[in-house]
């Protein structure tokens, strides 16, 4: 939305906020990776049981 109203504003495009936002979400993303490879690793799997269903 931000950007939207910075362009309607300025009329060009804000290069510096959308090179924030893309690098934000890169890092979000390889943090969540991060997250998922360690849990994976330590073995714990929420959507496995232990016990099998009958």
């Amino acid at each position: 939305m931000t950007m939207i109203v910075t362009f309607w504003v300025k009329g060009s495009v804000p290069d510096t906020l959308i090179r924030y936002t893309l690098g934000a979400g890169s890092v979000e993303a390889m943090l969540t990776a991060g997250i998922k490879i360690s849990k994976v690793r330590a073995g714990d799997n929420p959507g496995e049981s232990e016990e099998p269903y009958e």
